[in-house]
């Protein structure tokens, strides 16, 4: 009797956590860009209000998971990504007032101007999420908010030597910054001339680089992932803000399309890891911010050459 009994709850716990991770995926899929996808490509609706759905549906799972046992822990999570999209949709209209223009460089292009103004916009909305993770009870390397070990094996081995991001990390950023630098100029040449006149501009579009990084490394991964990881465990967690952050890369992402889903699914996952194994931010953001650099510094190459 006892074996069949704890058979039966080792039987129910895995069913539950099955039951947990199928919920959370579904709920990040249904706050991601994923419907507005099927929507536009599909129906043809044009959806300029679906922050508004993101937000109620956000809302609705967090209302259910008081009352559902299956969904209580997920709840932090749910608050994490409500907060997420109500600030994303109170700091969008802003950012398309272009209200914080003014703060870039003066003589800056204007292009690279208003890109500024918009990851400074973004770093305000990624510090907005720390103190709600505090009230939740996530600090530090609990919301992988510290700057991590870099002594932390990356699960990488040369012979019988286990390599840890400390090495890998300068490795990975290095190809991160020859691929997408290949990449772009497959897109786009360069001359000499061009970028001897970009050259000014680089400054600024490092540091929107840097913004940019330590922005999106808050708010769409280390900000959901210590509610998601304590939920269904941290490396299904990676995998499900990968998804999220791939399908936020359709509309409106560097790059974008189908590029930009498979792209930034792809490196979520490596920075995800990154941050997972170092418990903290640095080694992510600085991945995340050698992919970035070189984006941006072919933005700012685009931007002079569209003065000519």
């Amino acid at each position: 009797m006892t074996r069949v009994v704890a058979s039966d709850a080792r039987s129910t716990g895995r069913v539950s956590s099955t039951g947990m991770l199928l919920v959370a995926w579904v709920a990040t899929l249904l706050l991601s860009r994923l419907p507005e996808i099927v929507l536009r490509e599909v129906v043809g609706w044009d959806v300029p209000w679906i922050n508004i759905i993101w937000i109620v549906v956000a809302a609705g799972f967090i209302v259910a998971s008081s009352v559902v046992p299956l969904l209580r822990p997920l709840r932090d999570y749910l608050i994490v990504m409500l907060t997420v999209l109500v600030l994303t949709t109170v700091v969008d209209p802003l950012i398309r007032g272009a209200l914080f223009a003014d703060i870039a460089p003066a003589g800056a292009d204007p292009q690279l101007r208003r890109l500024f103004a918009e990851r400074v916009l973004l770093v305000l909305e990624a510090l907005a999420i720390i103190p709600v993770l505090a009230a939740l009870g996530y600090r530090g390397s609990e919301a992988y908010l510290a700057l991590g070990k870099l002594s932390a094996s990356s699960g990488l081995r040369i012979g019988r030597r286990v390599l840890s991001w400390g090495v890998v990390g300068p490795i990975v950023a290095i190809l991160l910054v020859a691929a997408t630098a290949a990449f772009a100029s497959s897109l786009a040449r360069p001359t000499a001339d061009l970028w001897s006149r970009a050259l000014p501009l680089l400054p600024i579009a490092w540091l929107a680089a840097a913004f940019n990084a330590f922005a999106e490394e808050v708010l769409y991964r280390a900000g959901p992932l210590g509610p998601l990881a304590g939920a269904v465990g941290p490396r299904a967690g990676i995998w499900i803000l990968a998804a999220w952050f791939g399908l936020g890369h359709v509309y409106g992402g560097i790059p974008s399309g189908v590029m930009g889903l498979v792209m930034a699914g792809l490196l979520g996952l490596l920075w995800g890891r990154a941050m997972i194994d170092t418990r903290g931010l640095g080694v992510p953001w600085a991945l995340h911010f050698s992919a970035d650099a070189a984006i941006y510094t072919f933005l700012a190459i685009a931007a002079v050459a569209g003065t000519t």
